[in-house]
């Protein structure tokens, strides 16, 4: 299973019944704030941020050439060693003239993480016709416990030749990975949503099921500038046996909220991290994602691109009662941006010892007084009372 003993309980007016008692849940195991070298910091609604932020970054001393430049998009596997937590992180590194690798570190507390020394651990193709010759970012991972195989999804850029697509890799260890014969896939041919720009995978009963979010356009439109008018992002789903051959609804299963404005999520539904808790007819799947309040989608003119952007980024919750829906919003901004930056993107998110913790990336500062990108954490009890949208 990629994620074990996940649960997500959010407290609702007269849904009294979903509350638990926390303490008993964790009695026999340390808490995440006894085991870690900083505070939490109080939001509001019973979230808490971590102080020593990023926990994960660039400016981490033992940093390397390959990703020097910034920690983009990744993804975190949470699993059981011994009854305690054990997390695995995959990353993708930035380094000189914008090329992209992905990285491999592991952690038992989720703020300490140690770097392989073999990084990058997947890197991009050699040769000029490589879909992933100029970059190889990570979309998503599962872990196949029946097998004993991990499937990681990923980004390729090419472009002189395809552009940015979607490829997969297989590995025994998370370290050694083998690339699929079958790369680029192309999964999204007849969907809405036109390419797979960030995902989140869960297995299931030999099953892996992933969310994924991608720019999606109203049909009919045949002028350019309608094009950039009406791009928003927005969230489908597709599961799969064997990680390239897909079945795929369609139509978003999750788009954006499409309230003028007025929205946390406006105009864009993207980056989801989904899992599921409870058996039987009480299963229910939840998931934390990215909201955007604008999307602008801007053209090159030289090379006639088209190149989307986001603002105002903020955190949001949803549940559903199947991997397809219908999904519907639960909570939202999630109290996790202290700093007001509205720079929250890229959740992930895992229930352990009886609190929610959510990873991010942010936006932080230097002691030069520089931007830079890393990953944040933040945690939150149960019950969890939702926020107003």
């Amino acid at each position: 299973m990629k994620r074990i003993a996940l649960a997500f309980v959010v407290l609702l007016t007269g849904c009294e019944d979903r509350q638990y008692d926390y303490l008993q849940t964790v009695e026999d195991r340390p808490d995440i704030t006894e085991v870690v070298e900083c505070e939490f910091a109080p939001s509001t609604d019973g979230w808490e941020r971590y102080t020593c932020l990023p926990v994960f970054s660039a400016a981490d001393p033992l940093t390397e050439a390959w990703e020097s430049s910034g920690i983009g998009d990744f993804d975190i596997l949470q699993r059981e060693i011994f009854g305690a937590p054990f997390y695995q992180l995959w990353y993708t590194g930035q380094g000189p003239l914008d090329s992209q690798d992905i990285g491999y570190a592991v952690s038992m507390d989720a703020t300490n993480w140690i770097r392989h020394p073999f990084n990058p651990v997947l890197r991009r193709g050699i040769t000029e016709g490589a879909f992933d010759r100029d970059s190889a970012s990570v979309a998503c991972l599962a872990f196949d416990g029946e097998l004993g195989r991990y499937h990681l999804w990923y980004t390729g850029t090419n472009s002189d030749a395809s552009g940015t697509t979607f490829g997969h890799a297989t590995s025994t260890d998370g370290v050694a990975w083998s690339k699929d014969r079958q790369n680029p896939l192309n999964p999204l041919s007849d969907a809405t949503i036109s390419r797979v720009w960030g995902c989140d995978a869960l297995y299931e009963d030999g099953r892996f099921h992933l969310w994924y979010g991608g720019v999606t356009r109203p049909a009919g439109i045949t002028s350019i500038p309608d094009l950039l008018e009406f791009t928003h992002y927005d969230i489908g789903y597709m599961s799969t046996l064997d990680g390239v051959n897909f079945d795929v609804v369609d139509e978003p299963v999750f788009s954006h909220s499409q309230h003028d404005g007025d929205q946390f999520d406006a105009e864009g539904v993207h980056k989801p991290s989904v899992f599921a808790f409870g058996e039987g007819d009480d299963k229910r799947y939840w998931m934390v994602y990215a909201g955007y309040e604008d999307v602008i989608a801007t053209q090159s003119p030289p090379s006639n691109l088209i190149f989307v952007s986001s603002e105002g980024q903020s955190l949001g919750v949803a549940s559903a009662p199947s991997p397809e829906g219908p999904w519907e919003r639960e909570s939202g901004p999630v109290p996790l941006d202290l700093d007001g930056t509205e720079l929250l993107d890229s959740p992930r998110a895992f229930f352990i010892n009886g609190r929610l913790h959510v990873f991010f990336t942010d936006s932080f500062v230097d002691e030069d007084g520089d931007p830079f990108t890393g990953i944040g954490l933040g945690i939150a009890p149960f019950p969890v009372q939702a926020v107003s949208q």
